[in-house]
């Protein structure tokens, strides 16, 4: 949920349908997580501007600084990851995941489906 509001770009805010759709989640389980979140004072409910009637989640300052320094951590570890591999390894990394990004942007076949070769 907070990488999903500091996508945003500021305000860093979203309604709960839409981070119900950017996380996968049901509005319900949106719900609980806002409530734990503001909890520790990551996120704050506040009034849309768009429209008085609703609601919009966003982030804290807190919620912002934690998530910076989780996603450079995060960059940290995949460059680590990645350290051992050539530019070539690499390469052939990437293409073989834009490979299986097709694939599953495709509605490619799932467990027990039919692949490209059958």
């Amino acid at each position: 949920m907070l990488a999903a509001l500091r996508r945003e770009g500021e305000p860093y805010t979203l309604t709960a349908g839409q981070l119900s759709q950017r996380m996968l989640v049901t509005t319900g389980a949106v719900t609980k997580r806002v409530d734990r979140l503001i909890a520790r004072g990551l996120v704050f409910r506040s009034v849309s501007a768009a429209d008085a009637r609703g609601r919009v989640v966003g982030l804290s300052p807190a919620g912002v600084a934690l998530t910076d320094r989780l996603i450079e951590e995060h960059l940290a570890n995949e460059a680590a990851i990645l350290r051992g591999l050539t530019d070539s390894d690499r390469k052939t990394l990437e293409r073989l995941l834009a490979a299986m990004n097709r694939t599953l942007a495709s509605g490619g076949s799932g467990p027990g489906g039919r692949g490209q070769d059958e």
